[in-house]
């Protein structure tokens, strides 16, 4: 993903509030909401069904699937915790998870660049999908000629 980025932009983690970093150690590899204290949890989220919310407060791991990239990446809302860090997910670090190279900058407020990401389609099934129609196109204009 580097493609020759010497310089990585939007690789700033988003300020967690005293009760979020409260949360985090309590939440392994893999780990959710539910690996949280009952006392530390969102007053919402006490009355919850263990079956309910699967990917909020969701720790990331290195060999797993992400979850959907959203245009907010709230760790309250879905699995946007760093695998080994207590923090959430950077605008880079999303923005990796949908293929954008390194030397793509996103403009605007941190909020703004996390809606640009989740908004995105990705570069690599952009190129895809462009690809196939190529593909089609040329069938095309073979039998038309």
């Amino acid at each position: 993903m580097r493609c020759g980025a010497e310089t990585v932009g939007g690789h700033a983690a988003p300020t967690l509030g005293k009760v979020n970093m409260e949360r985090l150690p309590h939440i392994p590899p893999g780990g959710s909401w539910r690996d949280i204290p009952h006392d530390l949890l969102p007053e919402g989220m006490k009355r919850a069904k263990r079956s309910d919310h699967t990917k909020r407060y969701g720790r990331m791991t290195w060999d797993g699937l992400s979850c959907t990239v959203l245009t907010k990446c709230d760790i309250h809302w879905g699995a946007y915790i760093h695998p080994d860090q207590d923090r959430a997910i950077t605008v880079r670090e999303a923005a990796r998870l949908q293929a954008f190279p390194d030397w793509f900058e996103f403009a605007g407020s941190r909020t703004e660049q996390y809606v640009q990401v989740g908004n995105a389609v990705p570069p690599l099934l952009g190129k895809a999908i462009g690809e196939h129609l190529v593909r089609l196109m040329e069938r095309e204009a073979r039998a038309a000629a």
